[in-house]
């Protein structure tokens, strides 16, 4: 089986724990033991420091290594602090950069159309993925009013927990565009449940790297009462299925 993972943060953040990986070569390292033949990666000062910045950091740090696939950190384009929508598509389609990912809570900004409808707009006419956190989103309220305002844009909310699954069900169940990151998802038999009621197709993997365990992700699919067929679409099919669609 084949994993890509869908969130991993590469370049040391503000605040490191013990033993955890800083470096590429760590991170890579930790990857090759777990079996994740590639991961989507963002950089740490596009989270925690200047957001323009850290995008041309990943890109740096990505070079000539096909095991990362680039992922960008957008802002609103509020009085010029970040690319316009088409700065933003140009350089993504110049850099190979295949999604996008938004910190609305760390950053400090709205999600509704006033301030991100011409910016969702071309995520949804070029099929581009938008990646977050859960707790980026102050609500499971929130969280709906995003997928309904956008309905085209494909979302995919990671490092949701045991505890919101009753809060998201109804949410899957109304919004197709909703797809959730494993990572965390460390509910009993939650992933069996997952694809009985909503499909494989609404899960993808993920480890959360370089804070998050990448042995306890892949294991969650691995040992998931689910076929190998299921197991393959949630390990790399889906995000590859999705990555493939965008139009630059």
């Amino acid at each position: 089986m084949r994993f890509i993972d869908a969130r991993c943060q590469l370049g040391r953040r503000c605040v490191i724990r013990e033993n955890e990986p800083v470096t590429k070569a760590e991170i890579l390292e930790l990857m090759d033991r777990c079996r994740i033949e590639r991961a989507v990666a963002y950089h740490a000062i596009a989270k925690e420091g200047d957001v323009k910045a850290g995008n041309m950091e990943l890109l740096k740090d990505t070079e000539g290594d096909s095991r990362f696939l680039r992922q960008w950190v957008a802002l609103p384009h509020t009085f010029g602090e970040f690319m316009s929508v088409e700065e933003l598509l140009k350089g993504m389609k110049e850099n190979s950069v295949s999604s996008i990912r938004m910190f609305p809570k760390t950053h400090g900004y709205s999600l509704k159309p006033y301030a991100l409808g011409k910016f969702m707009d071309a995520m949804a006419e070029h099929k581009i993925p938008v990646f977050m956190t859960y707790n980026e989103l102050a609500s499971e309220d929130a969280l709906y009013a995003m997928l309904t305002d956008y309905p085209k844009v494909n979302f995919i909310i990671s490092d949701v927990s045991y505890r919101e699954e009753r809060k998201l069900f109804p949410i899957l169940e109304h919004c197709p565009n909703f797809h959730i990151g494993t990572g965390n998802y460390v509910v009993h038999g939650g992933v069996k449940t997952m694809c009985e009621y909503f499909g494989a197709e609404r899960m993808i993997f993920d480890t959360g790297l370089p804070t998050g365990s990448a042995a306890a992700a892949v294991s969650l699919i691995c040992f998931a009462e689910i076929s190998e067929e299921e197991k393959t679409l949630i390990a790399s099919g889906n995000l590859e299925r999705m990555l493939s669609e965008v139009e630059l």
